[in-house]
């Protein structure tokens, strides 16, 4: 029955077993027809949770029906606030009659509770944390340069009924309110669009032929800093699910080569995908990790550019739907505000292996400018994983802060390490921007300086605790051949070539490989975190 299944879904979410979107629309076991009106049955009564607890609450007939909480309140949404009322069609009926025998009553302690709150509407009675417009991120929409043109762009959107408005960053969020057909120019960032929050754009022509691409702001600035001119050869690191890929592509007017790694397979098909469907000519898919690739290899010697975006906290994301379950959590525990615990241990470990990234990918003898990006808002993988790389070697310093979006106002922490000019080399970007938490810093290398890690910094490397145990299961490198670069199978040892002198040679001497070797043998990696709005 529908509510019953309803009421599950909300213990299952009480438990943290699953989200919001995967136990109603990416629930196999729900009617497809049934699957939308079960997604906004959860997500408004989780909206409205504290106010229909306080009203069933305060009609202790309701209690004597014996319902239980989580039906309680599923049936008061419908009954108080549901256009169509109580749900019929695959609904128990005994449960319906059950709760409309005190719809009167119900609908008192609604507007009592409306008159001694001084609110004129429903939605004014919703907790402020869930209805805050400082909280939500705007709408971004990146122009896809590779199939069209900005001003090509605009003209549909004209003709799809949306009025570009002219906004600065500080009057963005009352030119762009919510449900109005309005976009501006972002001002910052010349490829991108900034629509109010909440704006579906999945099903129009331009999303559907690729001509832009549903990307966070935040998540377009490391290619704009990094600025890999049209010619050039790209590794970009980290690469799943590829929507920076096809960025970078873009700004490369597709010329040039892009390798993009990642040693999850399903992952890497997703970033095929997606940049097939963008129309990116340049990118080499590999399925492989990238601290296993020989930074002498003849394949990346003429890489010059590189975009890390390790796997990180995820703690900038902005998700809404996790904020109702939170919310709806904290009520049922009799806390007004429960946050998630930061894990200082995993942080640390992950701060570890995103250090190693960098120092790994300053190996590559042609690399001259990096780009390091989380979608963390925690120090620990940012400021402090940048001052560690900065004293951990001399080839590379950070870029000066008007080559790092110097339009951009909020910048780096200044930290134990890094001095206030480097600080603001660094970009910082949190939720209350209107967009998700990110940061961004750029390496820049020194012509006249070798790469070297301090002999510290090797043992450290070498000693160090192991990265998080809660690893992607899926990242075993595949044995199959597809799309991505890897071998058929294993060549037999006296199938394999032997190793030239010179690659033995080089491969004994490389301090920051054997250190990371040693480091990870046998060990899983970091979990990569899923994209909200396609990072």
């Amino acid at each position: 029955m529908f509510y019953e299944r309803a009421a599950k879904i909300l213990e299952t979410l009480e438990q943290r077993k699953g989200s919001i979107k995967a136990l109603t629309v990416g629930n196999s076991n729900l009617d497809p027809q049934e699957k939308p009106l079960m997604y906004a049955l959860i997500c408004q009564t989780l909206k409205y949770a504290s106010v229909l607890a306080e009203i069933v609450n305060a009609n202790p007939s309701v209690k004597d029906e014996k319902l239980g909480r989580r039906l309680e309140l599923l049936l008061a949404h419908d009954l108080l606030f549901s256009k169509s009322g109580l749900r019929r069609k695959g609904a128990n009926p005994k449960l319906n009659k059950a709760v409309s025998r005190h719809q009167s009553s119900l609908k008192a302690q609604l507007n009592k509770l409306r008159t001694d709150r001084n609110v004129e509407s429903n939605e004014d009675l919703i907790p402020q944390h869930l209805q805050d417009e400082d909280t939500w991120t705007f709408r971004y929409a990146r122009v896809n340069l590779l199939n069209t043109t900005i001003d090509k762009v605009k003209q549909q959107l004209s003709e799809d009924n949306y009025e570009e408005v002219a906004a600065s960053r500080e009057d963005m969020r009352s030119a762009l309110s919510k449900r109005t057909r309005k976009y501006a120019h972002d001002p910052d960032l010349e490829d991108v669009l900034v629509f109010p929050p909440g704006t579906e754009l999945h099903k129009s022509q331009l999303y559907r032929t690729a001509s832009i691409i549903l990307q966070d702001k935040a998540s377009c600035i490391p290619a704009h800093v990094l600025r890999p001119p049209p010619g050039s050869h790209v590794i970009d690191a980290c690469a799943a699910p590829g929507n920076k890929t096809s960025h970078m592509a873009s700004i490369m007017n597709n010329q040039g080569k892009i390798f993009a790694f990642d040693k999850d397979r399903r992952r890497l098909s997703t970033l095929v995908n997606l940049t097939d469907k963008a129309k990116c000519k340049i990118i080499e898919a590999k399925c492989a990790d990238f601290l296993e690739v020989d930074p002498q290899d003849p394949t990346y010697a003429d890489v010059e550019y590189m975009l890390l975006d390790p796997s990180c906290s995820g703690s900038g994301i902005v998700n809404r739907l996790d904020m109702l379950v939170d919310s709806y959590i904290a009520m049922v525990n009799g806390s007004n505000e429960k946050k998630p615990e930061v894990n200082q241990e995993r942080l640390q470990s992950l701060a570890e292996f995103q250090a190693a990234v960098i120092l790994h990918a300053m190996q590559f003898p042609k690399v001259k400018r990096i780009s390091y990006s989380t979608c963390s808002v925690h120090e620990e993988e940012n400021e402090a994983v940048v001052a560690q790389v900065l004293a951990s070697q001399n080839a590379f310093t950070l870029a000066p802060a008007d080559q790092v979006i110097p339009s951009w106002p909020r910048r780096g922490l200044q930290t134990a390490g890094l001095s206030a000019e480097q600080a603001a080399s660094l970009v910082r970007t949190l939720p209350e921007d209107g967009t998700n938490g990110f940061f961004v810093a750029c390496f820049v290398r020194d012509a006249s300086a070798s790469f070297n890690v301090t002999p510290r910094k090797r043992k450290e490397l070498q000693t160090t605790a192991s990265v998080p145990a809660d690893a992607n299961a899926g990242n075993k490198k595949p044995k199959n051949k597809g799309k991505y670069g890897e071998s058929r199978k294993k060549k037999s040892a006296a199938e394999e070539p032997a190793k030239s002198a010179n690659t033995r040679e080089r491969q004994t001497k490389s301090p920051l490989k054997v250190a990371l070797s040693a480091k990870h043998k046998g060990k899983k990696r970091p979990k990569r975190k899923s994209s909200v709005v396609g990072t």
